[in-house]
């Protein structure tokens, strides 16, 4: 088997395990965040990189927010009630939950004011997950598989593997993350 066969293999096996760990942490009302991480891997020289990508939200999904950076506040001069990207966001999660109408509408302001109290993830939101867990599902995902994937490379090549997660993603943590 050549080495980057293997890591199209290694890179297939991750995707799965992060679309598994979204599902056990009961992030999928849609399926659009885990049908979006993608890979690619490129050669140059004598390196070999495998990058994984899907939609920035999945950020927040997997870091979470802080209830003071929640993008939500009552009121204020010139602001139009409902119209921000978080409110139409949480109106089409409530539609898909079987709400329309103003009972879409009233479920999102509402699940605004838990964020803003509570941060995201909300303590409700809990009842979704099977693992416990409703963060860390990149972190989860890897070190699930990690070691066998380490294992079979040096099997089959004597090679290292070097498993870096985006600076980016890191330091979002200390932002985000709820304590």
């Amino acid at each position: 088997m050549e080495l980057k066969s293997l890591l199209v293999e290694t890179m297939l096996e991750l995707q799965s395990a992060l679309r598994e760990e979204l599902r056990l942490q009961g992030h999928e009302l849609t399926g659009k965040l885990s049908d979006s991480i993608v890979f690619e891997v490129s050669a140059t020289g004598n390196e070999l990189v495998g990058q994984m990508y899907f939609e920035d939200y999945g950020v927040y999904v997997n870091v979470g927010v802080l209830a003071q950076n929640i993008p939500f506040g009552r009121g204020g001069k010139g602001r139009k009630g409902g119209t921000s990207q978080y409110i139409q966001g949480l109106i089409e999660f409530w539609e898909h939950r079987g709400l329309s109408g103003r009972d879409a509408i009233g479920a999102a302001f509402a699940t605004a004011h838990i964020h803003a109290r509570e941060g995201m993830p909300s303590r409700g939101s809990y009842q979704y997950t099977q693992t416990g867990e409703r963060l860390g599902f990149v972190q989860d995902a890897v070190e699930r598989r990690i070691a066998d994937i380490e294992n079979t490379i040096m099997e089959k090549f004597g090679a290292s593997l070097t498993f870096e997660i985006n600076r980016a993603v890191s330091s979002l943590e200390n932002v985000f993350a709820a304590p």
